[in-house]
């Protein structure tokens, strides 16, 4: 969260990527600052083992693309 915070605030296109369990975390802390354009993707809790974690990246890695891009 914090990163994609000084992402935007440098001027950087940045997406926050959080699990599930932490989205409301996320979207307070980004209305807090200021920043309701700043994206946010939401993966399921927990991430799991590495193979799962790289398993939710693909179902979101395009949703990111394109709020980076869009």
């Amino acid at each position: 969260m914090l990163d994609g915070i000084h992402f935007e605030e440098t001027g950087k296109p940045a997406v926050v990527v959080a699990t599930s369990s932490f989205v409301r975390l996320a979207t307070s802390i980004k209305r807090s600052m200021n920043l309701e354009d700043l994206p946010l993707v939401a993966v399921s809790h927990p991430l799991g083992d590495r193979d799962a974690a790289a398993a939710k990246a693909q179902t979101v890695a395009e949703e990111i693309v394109n709020d980076l891009t869009g």
